[in-house]
């Protein structure tokens, strides 16, 4: 098994696959992109080609090899990113055995597939779906869009999901429990089932990942005064998970990369009610919250968005919450200002022409939230104008670029006829009453580690980087590294300097145990673009980093032997031990002075 995936490992370019899914800049002999895993100003995640590895040195602080980068950025487990990679390189896996996990995943995908086939036949085929259908065609959704998005009808039966995947394909019903099918219950007797159907007389919407599974489902009722739920959705499962999913994100993600922007809109009929009038770079967010996990997979296909969410307050909240979630992710954002209709969904269906006036005419988010503003209220009298400060200065205050504030400092001053400073002081009063949120502090990464450790990682960097190995295993070097990880990777590099002459960091990363793995992955992804350039800078930066670990040792020996001879002096022992730790103390603390000297 560990010879097909370095064989896997060994086919795949790691910079051309992860270029797939961010884009790398090269930076010296590795390469630098902004963390595709979390938001960031400056890039701190760094690929090595040299040892096919990846290291995010930012908020994630973890790393690993192509099969790592795969399993997170698609948030799959190790089967299924072996597979996608064994497929792609046309290795054979021959001896892999699946976990309980991962089967039961893929169990659940199975489950999911089969129930939308069974709903997306009675919809267009079965006499029991005869109702649903003439619903949504009488909503104009076309054929084609319920073939394209997959449409379905759960019948009004308490068991009759149940008599295809159980009765038919034998599945048991405790996993249609585990996928959020059926429910516990004795409502239906008849059977003598312990379950009931979840969804039943509803028209069903799949809802896939960005990879075309299928994850669980949306159930909207068809009579408009129906006392149920409008909508029920598939509870938390382990494949289904709400605020990852974006409906209609695997349908048109191509759409969108070639377009270049991605509009957002709230439900699954805004959606294909765009998509039908060809407007096919859309998604469904599914209510009204838009998460950071969902702009983080927009931002691999787009860095522009479009909020076109319903028309009424609780829409221009979303927009503005979603706003602040995306700006995290830099992403450069604009806001439809709908109009002929209450949701996108009813303009695109009464007028096509007017929706693909008004995506194409989307405003800035900025200015679309003052016009909001305005629209509401005014702004003649004084008491307007502070309402609409009141909406707008907190809006304004999370603009992280000042000179885009400053733009719309002038324009809101202008609009309300007061003087710019008067903006700009109520901006800094409203930051000043802002606490951090504890959110934000635990998202920061701390670093724990000792300025000894960071000298020993940057030293042991420099020596591997350059190809200088040599100078890693000299005496003084070994003595002044107290770092037990990198002492034992200094002792594997004795080892193989005693069997082999060449350096070849690959041949050399075979001899590193598991638990050493990342520590050494990291000696090679620290950015020393510019030293490595020059040759006498190498060796330059080695000395002085040499010097550094020598008065930290210097000093902490010291500190040692002060202790010891004040231990000596309390009891008042005289002697040759204590003549001897002094002039040792004497001795070091020139050395020190000396070492001092030479900054």
């Amino acid at each position: 098994m560990s010879d097909q995936l370095e064989e896997i490992k060994r086919r795949i370019d790691i910079v051309q696959f992860i270029s797939q899914y961010v884009p790398l800049k090269k930076a010296g002999r590795n390469f630098k992109a902004l963390c595709p895993f979390h938001s960031e100003k400056t890039p701190s995640f760094i690929v090595s080609p040299e040892r096919q590895i990846w290291h995010c040195f930012g908020a994630c602080n973890e790393g690993g090899d192509v099969f790592k980068f795969l399993m997170k950025i698609e948030n799959i487990d190790f089967g299924e990113a072996l597979r996608y990679l064994a497929k792609l390189t046309g290795v054979k896996i021959t001896s892999y055995q699946p976990t309980e996990a991962e089967r039961n995943r893929q169990l659940l995908y199975e489950i999911n597939h089969l129930a939308a086939e069974f709903y997306h036949f009675l919809l267009l085929n079965h006499p029991a779906g005869k109702v649903a259908l003439n619903y949504i065609l009488g909503r104009g959704i076309i054929r084609d869009s319920l073939e394209k998005f997959q449409l379905g009808y759960a019948p009004n039966m308490w068991d009759g999901l149940q008599r295809f995947l159980v009765g038919k394909k034998g599945y048991k019903l405790e996993d249609l429990e585990k996928a959020g099918l059926v429910i516990p219950g004795s409502r239906f007797q008849a059977s003598g089932s312990r379950y009931y159907d979840r969804f039943r007389h509803r028209l069903m919407f799949p809802l896939r990942d960005h990879r075309g599974n299928i994850c669980g489902f949306a159930g909207r009722v068809l009579e408009p005064n129906a006392k149920e739920a409008k909508y029920v959705n598939t509870p938390e499962t382990i494949v289904y998970h709400k605020s990852d999913l974006l409906y209609g994100l695997f349908e048109n993600k191509e759409e969108i990369k070639k377009v270049d922007r991605v509009i957002l809109v709230e439900g699954e009929l805004d959606a294909i009610s765009s998509w039908q009038v060809g407007i096919k770079n859309v998604v469904a967010i599914k209510g009204s919250a838009l998460t950071s996990r969902q702009v983080q997979l927009l931002s691999r296909f787009t860095k522009n968005l479009v909020f076109a969410l319903d028309s009424d307050a609780a829409g221009n909240q979303a927009a503005w919450r979603g706003a602040q979630v995306a700006e995290e992710w830099g992403m450069e954002m604009r806001v439809v200002e709908i109009k002929g209709g209450k949701d996108p969904d009813e303009v695109a269906q009464k007028n096509p022409d007017l929706w693909k006036k008004l995506v194409n005419e989307a405003v800035p988010l900025y200015d679309y939230f003052i016009n909001s503003a305005f629209l509401q209220f005014r702004g003649e009298t004084g008491e307007e104008k502070r309402k609409i400060g009141q909406i707008l200065i907190p809006v304004l205050a999370k603009i992280t670029d000042q000179i885009v504030q400053s733009h719309y400092i002038q324009v809101l001053a202008k609009r309300l006829g007061v003087e710019e400073e008067a903006i700009a002081a109520e901006i800094k009063k409203f930051v000043s009453r802002q606490t951090l949120s504890p959110v934000f502090v635990s998202e920061k990464r701390r670093d724990f580690r000792t300025r000894q450790e960071v000298l020993e990682e940057y030293l042991l960097a420099l020596g591997f980087q350059s190809g200088e190995w040599k100078w890693l295993v000299k005496r003084r070097v070994l003595k002044l590294v107290k770092t037990l990880r990198f002492l034992k990777i200094l002792e594997i590099l004795r080892e193989y300097l005693k069997k082999y002459k060449n350096i070849n960091s690959r041949k050399l990363a075979k001899m590193i145990p598991p638990e050493l793995e990342e520590t050494f992955n990291r000696l090679y992804l620290l950015d020393l673009e510019p030293i490595l350039k020059d040759e006498a800078r190498v060796k330059e930066e080695f000395q002085r980093t040499l010097l550094e670990m020598e008065k930290i040792y210097l000093k902490e020996e010291l500190k040692n032997l002060a202790r010891e001879i004040e231990r000596l002096e309390s009891k008042e022992e005289e002697g040759e031990l204590l003549e001897k730790l002094s002039n040792k103390f004497r001795d070091l603390g020139a050395r020190l002075a000396e070492l001092n000297k030479k900054e």
